[in-house]
């Protein structure tokens, strides 16, 4: 008994020893976590610190040169002006890559789920890849399950993110043929649709033993060497993340010499649309029609406030609001945007968030405290940050800004702010600038028809002498239909001749002219003839050189 007690008691003591080795090595390794957390932490705020810093001089950069573009410079001064807006965009897209990386090793990226127009957004990207793919002689189509439907709610934003990542590498990599975007609707159940997107390239391909390496993050593969392209190697490591956290699948395959297919597919829930005609249906941002309306400063004049300590910043925005021909005040900072506010009622408001002597979140709380004892609507308040995480997005919300823009200022985005607030007034603000950089001749007619458009209508007719010369007899009659809906200013007209001219250009594939159909058709339907003639003006130029390719194609 007493060997057998004493084997227990060695036991008991070894087994002590254990458990205090095992808790002074959990100890370390929680110590050790904590260290990690801590410089994941220092980390994402350095990051987050040094993209707002580096993001507010690109503003600058990127601003000033699309406004520059948009004057008259000679062949070679525009070449210059475009090189550095190329780069700018490129550095850009670098520090949004490690931004979103640092996010998402930090595990702080959060999904925004919105509302969203899934079809307007694929249009939107394919614009974009179709103008990338002509300076290759690539063909960029697309094929849109018509089961797909137009409303959905989910991270807009980050598909696209994903969409630009895949289509840009389909583009880059390949050298002849087309690049591809299926769409398809897999299931649809339960008020959600499972969709499966793919990108398919008849590029070089990959061989098997690599693929699965392209997910990795810094991971890039050597293709042949006129196919080799700098970059970080991180766009499908965070495409993959984003797909992860969509709770959707990714995947590739290809084969050396046959091309490549990227897909993912995620579910998304259906948004339920309401009849806009329903007095309850109100802007969910909480602005009613009314409010919104521009011309409610002083004299029926549309006013703006611009609000930012960086005079460079407040010079591109002003430019580009001056063509619009509003009345732009300037404030430098909180407090003198709150007196401005005092003395006078402003259409728009656009607020830097990050200001000396008050920022825009305690300006923005002050301004609409005003607004609210005078019993007056409150006006409208749109961040300017160039700070894009989500932790400032959501406090711009929380403070009461019903928008906001990043920075560097994206022109595109600005029409999509202002046309929601001050609705007509987005058509005649400057355009986001696509440089189309070295084009064969023909470069305009690319510009202006699509030339894919033209050869399958070829393929399926035949001679389209005939159709191109009834096409310009007609077009002259519902350019005429056009100017006499708007000398009227009735929009039922104009809504009616623009769908009727929008419908005869498409069947050309001439994209320029029936895009700015599609805006006055949009303007007449929702009952709006402000920046009707602004946008007239536009659809006579556009209508000039789209006859003027049009003849040369009879020639």
């Amino acid at each position: 008994m007493t060997d057998k007690h004493s084997e227990q008691t060695d036991q008991i003591i070894q087994l002590q020893a254990a458990i205090e080795q095992l808790r002074r090595e959990n100890h370390h390794l929680q110590e050790k976590a904590r260290h990690a957390d801590s410089a994941n932490k220092a980390k994402s705020d350095f990051l987050a610190m040094i993209s707002h810093e580096i993001r507010t001089p690109m503003n600058g950069v990127i601003g000033l040169s699309e406004l520059l573009l948009g004057t008259g410079l000679e062949e070679r001064q525009k070449h210059f002006a475009e090189l550095i807006l190329a780069s700018a965009r490129n550095l850009l897209s670098l520090i949004n890559s490690l931004l979103d990386f640092s996010k998402i090793e930090a595990r702080k990226m959060i999904l925004d789920l919105d509302p969203f127009d899934l079809r307007a957004l694929l249009a939107e990207v394919m614009e974009l890849f179709i103008l990338s793919g002509r300076q290759k002689n690539l063909l960029v189509i697309a094929d849109i399950d018509p089961q797909l439907r137009s409303h959905y709610i989910g991270d807009g934003y980050r598909i696209r993110q994903i969409l630009v990542n895949l289509l840009g590498n389909a583009v880059k990599f390949t050298e002849k043929g087309e690049v591809r975007l299926i769409v398809k609707v897999l299931e649809s159940k339960h008020n959600r649709d499972l969709l499966r997107f793919e990108v398919r390239d008849t590029g070089f391909g990959i061989v098997r033993e690599k693929q699965g390496q392209l997910f990795q993050p810094f991971t890039q593969l050597d293709g042949p060497s006129s196919l080799r392209h700098s970059g970080t190697g991180l766009g499908l490591s965070i495409c993959a993340k984003l797909i992860e956290l969509m709770k959707g699948a990714v995947g590739l395959s290809s084969e050396p010499g046959q091309g490549s297919t990227f897909w993912f597919q995620i579910r998304l829930p259906r948004e339920v649309v309401r009849d806009p005609s329903d007095p309850s249906v109100a802007d969910h941002r909480g602005q009613n029609r009314e409010e919104a309306e521009p011309g409610n400063g002083v004299g029926g004049k549309t006013r703006i406030l611009i609000v930012d300590d960086e005079p460079t910043n407040r010079m591109v925005l002003r430019e580009s609001l001056h063509k619009a021909g509003v009345e732009v005040a300037e404030a430098v900072d909180g407090r003198e945007a709150v007196e401005l506010c005092r003395q006078t009622t402003f259409d728009l408001i656009f607020m830097d968030c990050q200001m000396p002597v008050m920022d825009g979140f305690e300006s923005t709380t002050r301004i609409l405290a005003q607004a609210e004892e005078k019993t007056q609507p409150p006006p409208p308040i749109v961040a300017l940050t160039a700070d894009a995480t989500q932790e400032t997005q959501q406090r711009c919300r929380d403070t009461g800004m019903v928008d906001y823009l990043l920075k560097p200022l994206d022109f595109d985005e600005l029409q999509q702010v202002v046309a929601r607030f001050l609705p007509g007034l987005e058509t005649r603000l400057p355009r986001r600038h696509i440089i189309l950089q070295e084009q064969e001749e023909g470069g305009l007619e690319n510009a202006v028809v699509n030339p894919s458009v033209i050869e399958k209508l070829r393929r399926n007719i035949g001679d389209l002498d005939p159709v191109i010369k009834v096409y310009l007899q007609t077009m002259e009659s519902r350019l005429q239909e056009i100017e006499l809906a708007v000398r009227e200013q009735n929009p039922e007209h104009i809504a009616g001749s623009a769908h009727t001219l929008k419908g005869s250009s498409s069947q050309f594939g001439a994209e320029e002219l029936a895009g700015l159909c599609r805006r006055m058709e949009n303007l007449g339907r929702e009952g709006s003839v402000s920046g009707t003639e602004a946008l007239l003006s536009e659809i006579r130029q556009a209508s000039e050189r789209l006859q003027e390719v049009l003849s040369k194609e009879l020639d």
